[in-house]
């Protein structure tokens, strides 16, 4: 089977993220990166086999391959690669072209092409927020309750929307990466079971939650070995804290709207606010770590950073802080900048869902479904035994 190499493909791939500087064209499939990766027992050609398609301009291909989300930038490739053409770094930035050609509005094209795209979406998506909520705003002495500055009303029918906008476009992002993958899975031959989606489904799923293949990251079978930490500060243990730091306030978040009137009293035990706050803190533990490596750069997966892995971070912690602030506004009031907080914290909180699809952030999106269409590809095959009877 011929193909048209198309060199063009290797060079967007190289304008998201820090993979402009990468010099993918130095690899000449050693093989290494697939020798030394924790993960590739699962897979004989990853990740070298992303690569070759990047160079080949195989773009139809490598955008139907779950394996470019099933790596987690542990880096050994990159550290052990006689070529120095960056493996970790090329994955890192095809995930984040791939986000770009999975969502249907454009504006993730746009935010992860460059930083200025980024911050011209993170700018409108807060100029919008900010002039709905003001639009609602009331005039009210400083001391006056924060959901008296801003009903609560009109915040949660905004959030809703928000959601419901949201889901859709994440929900078409992801269909067009599934139906990718099954065009290119029959192209190939490969047989789905649908009767064994099911149980991938949970399997991602418990996979994700649990870090399992993340922890095989950090199971010291890298070459040299990682000096020894303490589990509380390995990567996926830090990953898992700001993932599950922010589901945790998610989960706070949507069992007070179902369950509370909108700014009605509640004393600070109250379950919702303990969660989220447990939440908050656990997040903000991961993000902490998080940065402190990224300053010193001093590890092979910390060394190059794009803007792209310092905007998700500090959108986050930000939010976590100014929520952590409103709280206490909630017990103390704070007057005038008390609400200010508030209002920035509810933008915040509202610019960080409406970039899920289109921005780093979508990693919890892809990588889930990722690791599901692995487990499905990879499903056994019912083998049928035919019993021949004598009559």
């Amino acid at each position: 089977m011929t193909h048209m190499v198309d060199r063009s493909l290797l060079r967007k791939i190289k304008r998201h993220g820090a993979g402009r500087k990468l010099d993918v064209d130095a690899c000449f499939q050693c093989g290494n990166c697939t020798a030394v990766c924790p993960l590739a027992e699962d897979s004989g050609a990853f990740p070298r086999r992303m690569i070759r398609m990047a160079q080949l301009g195989m773009e139809k291909e490598l955008l139907a391959s779950e394996d470019i989300w099933r790596c987690y930038a542990c880096g050994e490739c990159t550290q052990t690669c006689p070529r120095q053409a960056d493996p970790a770094e090329f994955m890192a930035a095809t995930r984040s072209y791939a986000i770009s050609r999975y969502d249907f509005t454009g504006l993730a094209a746009l935010a992860n092409r460059s930083v200025w795209g980024n911050l011209i979406v993170f700018a409108l998506f807060s100029v919008v927020f900010g002039l709905l909520l003001a639009s609602a705003q009331t005039s009210v002495g400083p001391q006056a309750p924060l959901f008296d500055f801003i009903p609560g009303r009109w915040i949660h029918d905004i959030g809703v929307a928000l959601f419901v906008v949201v889901g859709i476009s994440a929900a078409l992002g992801m269909f067009a990466m599934f139906t990718r993958f099954v065009v290119e899975q029959r192209r190939k031959g490969v047989a789905l079971r649908l009767g064994a989606l099911p149980g991938a489904v949970v399997s991602a799923v418990s996979d994700a939650l649990m870090h399992r293949r993340f922890q095989r990251c950090n199971s010291g079978e890298a070459t040299p070995p990682p000096p020894a930490e303490p589990w509380y500060l390995r990567a996926w243990v830090v990953h898992a804290a700001v993932m599950g730091g922010f589901l945790t306030m998610l989960l706070a978040t949507t069992l007070d709207f179902l369950f509370k009137p909108i700014g009605s009293p509640v004393p600070p035990w109250y379950p919702m606010r303990v969660l989220g706050l447990v939440g908050g803190l656990t997040c903000l533990y991961g993000l902490v770590i998080m940065f402190a490596r990224r300053i010193r750069a001093n590890q092979v997966p910390w060394k190059k950073s794009a803007f792209s892995d310092w905007f998700f971070p500090s959108l986050l912690a930000a939010t976590v802080l100014t929520g952590l602030t409103t709280e206490i506004a909630v017990y103390a009031p704070l007057g005038n900048f008390g609400h200010a907080v508030f209002f920035t914290h509810v933008v915040l909180a509202m610019d960080l869902v409406a970039m899920l699809p289109l921005t780093k952030f979508a990693h919890v999106l892809y990588r889930t479904l990722a690791l599901t269409l692995f487990a499905w590809r990879h499903a056994p095959v019912r083998e049928q035994v035919t019993v021949d009877a004598q009559v």
